[in-house]
């Protein structure tokens, strides 16, 4: 039964108006400005192969806030890490430019055309875990759908993007040093007067970097490269199961299209064997739709098949205890099951133009909470 509804960005903005538009520095500022919950997150994909995030994540549910840091690092071969940490105190500079907790600092430059990122959460913990530093050159205008909020019940969502850039990194995963560098990008989300779980019942996020497979082999890298992304969700049963999508499609590290009507389709439902009890698919197809930064139609279509499992997270584990019994007795069992694509292909449409594919690797991000 829908108790409460569910207005999209998309669904606000009035006709003749476009359905995206850029967004400026206020959009990434941190707000912690009541119940719910924000994220700063850093996705890549090197060139040496490594893919993953970096992320500072504050909660408030209760009658303080909760500080973490949560990261992955996958380099195929090679066990996936995923480490969470209690950033205890989240320092923010008046500007926002800067914020940092324990284990975790990033640093903006005053036009946010670069930003600096220091992991270490990992190697403070235990001598075997992970530290990184990136350097992260935007090359892409951001973007949001409408204002980038979505309004559920009297809460609001919403996610703000810079799609495309160049990183660098460099540190140390699995006892092994590297330097590499590589694709990127950055989402700010930021959730208002909502419990988080109340924001999304079911995730879908994917980040894919390719190149156009006539390409040679010896042209590819990552000035040359597109990304195509995906951040969907639907909202609980209470507030009318609403899908709510964001999608952009980038071409050597430009914004080319935005697309926020994407269309996600799960196949081939295996029940997961690592003891979450859930369905999991095998093939996954995202079908995004919207328009070029130069107003002709666009279409992505991606025929996915997640099956490199990286990493099971059982959230309920990863949280604080009081934080804990307190989504226990709302939500059975939220996981997110992360999965990585070796060879991924997209296909993309351009309103007068002759289609083509894209090939390259994806990281998959499903999360269920039901």
């Amino acid at each position: 039964m829908v108790h409460k509804k569910t207005i999209t960005a998309a669904s606000l903005v009035q006709d003749g108006h476009p359905m995206a538009t850029q967004s400026v520095l206020a959009d990434f500022a941190w707000k912690r400005d009541s119940t719910g919950s924000e994220t700063q997150t850093l996705y890549f994909h090197l060139e040496n192969g490594c893919v993953g995030f970096v992320q500072i994540a504050w909660v408030f549910l209760t009658l303080k806030a909760t500080i973490e840091t949560n990261a992955t690092f996958f380099v195929p071969g090679h066990p996936c890490v995923f480490e969470t940490h209690n950033g205890h105190n989240l320092k923010v500079a008046k500007d926002s430019l800067g914020y940092e907790c324990k284990g975790l600092q990033m640093s903006w430059n005053k036009d946010h055309s670069r930003l600096s990122v220091k992991y270490t959460a990992g190697r403070e913990r235990k001598a075997s875990g992970v530290a990184a530093s990136f350097e992260f050159v935007r090359k892409s205008d951001g973007y949001k759908i409408g204002d980038g909020k979505n309004y559920i019940g009297e809460g609001t969502a919403a996610h703000y993007f810079y799609p495309a850039g160049e990183i660098t990194a460099q540190g140390e995963i699995n006892g092994a040093k590297f330097e590499s560098k590589g694709s990127a990008m950055f989402i700010h989300a930021h959730s208002a007067n909502i419990m988080p779980y109340n924001v999304g019942a079911e995730w879908n996020m994917i980040f894919f970097v390719g190149h156009p497979e006539s390409m040679p082999k010896e042209k590819r890298n990552a000035e040359s490269a597109s990304t195509y992304h995906v951040l969907q969700y639907e909202t609980p049963e209470s507030y009318g199961s609403v899908h709510c999508s964001n999608a952009g499609l980038t071409q050597e590290n430009k914004l080319k299209a935005v697309l926020w009507d994407t269309k996600v389709e799960h196949h081939e439902l295996t029940k997961d064997e690592n003891g979450s009890g859930y369905d999991i698919p095998k093939n996954i197809i995202f079908t995004s739709t919207g328009k070029t930064v130069d107003g002709k139609k666009a279409r992505v279509v991606f025929d996915a098949r997640p099956t490199q499992r990286l990493h099971d997270i059982d959230v309920l584990h990863e949280m604080p205890f009081v934080v804990r019994r307190l989504v226990q007795a709302l939500i059975t069992k939220p996981f997110v099951f992360e999965r990585y694509e070796e060879t991924a292909k997209v296909r993309v449409e351009i309103e007068g133009e002759e289609p083509y594919v894209l090939e390259g690797v994806a990281f998959h991000e499903l999360t269920l909470m039901k």
